[in-house]
C-alpha cells in the first residue's frame, strides 16, 4: 500500500508543480510564445478545462488572476487528499 500512497503523492505533487507554474505565469502575464511557457500552457490546459469560465479572469493593471487555475489547484489537491484517507482506510492494519 505504501507504494500506492507515494505514486499517489508523486503524480498529485506534480500536477501541482505544474499548476503552480502555470498560475504564477499568468499572473505576471509572462510572454507564451517562449517554448517552456507554451509547453506549460499545453501540458496543463486538460488539467484546467472542466473549471474554465467558473469566474473569469481578474485584472490588476499589469497582473491578471487566472481562476480557473486557482481553482483547479484547489481541487486537485483536495482530490489527492482525499484518495490517500480512502488508502487509510483500505489499508490492513495490524496490531
Amino acid at each position: 500500500m505504501q507504494i500506492i500512497r507515494t505514486l499517489v503523492n508523486v503524480i498529485f505533487g506534480i500536477i501541482e508543480f505544474l499548476l503552480s507554474l502555470r498560475f504564477i505565469f499568468k499572473f505576471f502575464v509572462v510572454n507564451a510564445g517562449t517554448p517552456f511557457v507554451a509547453w506549460i500552457y499545453d501540458v496543463t490546459a486538460t488539467l484546467v478545462s472542466p473549471f474554465a469560465r467558473i469566474l473569469p479572469d481578474l485584472k490588476f493593471g499589469l497582473f491578471v488572476v487566472d481562476f480557473a487555475t486557482l481553482v483547479a489547484l484547489i481541487v486537485y489537491v483536495f482530490v489527492g487528499y482525499l484518495i490517500l484517507n480512502i488508502f487509510s482506510y483500505v489499508q490492513p492494519r495490524y496490531q
